[in-house]
């Protein structure tokens, strides 16, 4: 006992030399901060014990702590690192090929547009063209149609090759090669189409909605078919911003937003006139007559879609438009355009049609007659009536 004793005097003494609390004037120690009272308070606790043990334990206590309070605040730091180091930036754009314009980069997708969870995953095999896919799900093989996209066409059996077609197809190529994908359905719209494809909405692993990408880097336009889906005001925003930015497909060097047929050889740029026709073309003189009051048309699969060509038709707003795509005028005068379901005419096509001009039509009088919550093709016929060109919707 006595050796314990004197090793604790020896300890005092070493406190007391290093401890100034009494030597030093009381202004002093109140500018003391927390770790000089903690300090203090730890000496008092070790002096007043009168056991060797329990001065020995409040030691141990003391030291315990300050390792404690050590390893916490490395702690934080470690957790909150990035108010040191800010993170490294990685770029989403998605690999495309060469041969395909370096896509318009949002500066930002919606914070709206969020993957949701519990989705089907599917295994992309192969991409059809820039809105279809397909993929392995379940283990079977499925055709899926992107909901709210539509890309310019480029294997459509009665369409030619349209502008930025194989641009886009490309791009959704890079995009989705090999990838396991999430599938949304939107219980706004119908599980599969007419032609038994799937309608989803195309999540990457990352977070990307490969609808809105496509829509948002210039490679397709938004497409609402007759309700609206769940992301229409995403993607129209989205599109609003690639026409303004002129990315893909809205460059005037491209496609300048028209879907304008292209040379067989490329996928963009300039609409390809047809051989020379006379002056005075006036319409297609390879197939025999076939209107029949807009029945039935057996020359659907043939139609030449020249030397006029269907750019679209707005079933809601009653309007056709329609572009020349060869190197003379067509005069339109008693052309006809069927809307076939319901074997109804549109009123108002005419007028001369120069080259490479694009006109819309709007219907003249009467009742609506496009069908606009089913498929309704559209045949435009020349005055003699042979079909010149097809919209198979």
């Amino acid at each position: 006992m006595m050796r314990c004793w004197t090793h604790w005097k020896g300890w005092y003494s070493i406190v007391s030399r290093s401890s100034t609390k009494r030597r030093q004037p009381a202004a002093r120690r109140r500018r003391g901060g927390w770790p000089q009272r903690a300090w203090r308070f730890w000496m008092n606790d070790i002096r007043s014990r009168r056991s060797c043990l329990g001065r020995a334990l409040s030691i141990i206590a003391g030291i315990i702590i300050m390792v404690a309070v050590v390893l916490l605040i490395v702690g934080l730091i470690s957790a909150r690192s990035d108010l040191f180091f800010p993170p490294e930036t990685t770029s989403s754009r998605p690999p495309h090929d060469a041969s395909v314009p370096a896509p318009f980069i949002p500066s930002s997708s919606p914070t709206s547009l969020v993957l949701p969870e519990g989705l089907e995953r599917a295994t992309v095999t192969n991409v059809a063209d820039g809105d279809t896919i397909e993929v392995s799900l379940g283990g079977e093989r499925e055709r899926v149609r992107l909901i709210g996209v539509d890309t310019p066409e480029t294997s459509h059996p009665s369409r030619p090759v349209e502008c930025f077609g194989r641009e886009a197809t490309a791009f959704t190529r890079e995009l989705l090669r090999g990838q396991t994908v999430l599938l949304e359905a939107d219980p706004s719209q119908d599980n599969r189409d007419r032609f038994n494809r799937l309608l989803r909405f195309v999540w990457l692993p990352d977070g990307r909605l490969v609808n809105y990408e496509i829509i948002a880097q210039g490679y397709g336009f938004e497409y609402t078919f007759r309700t609206p889906h769940r992301y229409q005001a995403e993607f129209r925003a989205a599109e609003r911003a690639a026409r303004e930015a002129q990315a893909g497909l809205w460059a005037p060097e491209t496609c300048n937003g028209e879907r304008a047929p292209t040379t067989p050889s490329t996928g963009s740029g300039t609409v390809t006139p047809p051989p020379a026709a006379p002056p005075t073309a006036t319409g297609n003189q390879t197939l025999p007559p076939s209107f029949d009051g807009c029945r039935t048309e057996p020359n659907a699969a043939r139609a030449p879609n020249a030397p006029v060509a269907i750019v679209s038709i707005d079933k809601r707003a009653e309007v056709v438009t329609l572009r020349n795509v060869s190197n003379a005028t067509v005069n339109l005068d008693g052309w006809t355009m069927c809307s076939m379901r319901g074997a109804q005419i549109h009123q108002g096509i005419g007028g001369a049609l120069g080259p490479g001009e694009m006109r819309s039509f709007p219907r003249d009088g009467g009742r609506d007659i496009w069908t606009d919550n089913a498929s309704d093709p559209g045949a435009l016929y020349d005055a003699e009536g042979r079909l010149v060109a097809y919209w198979d919707d």
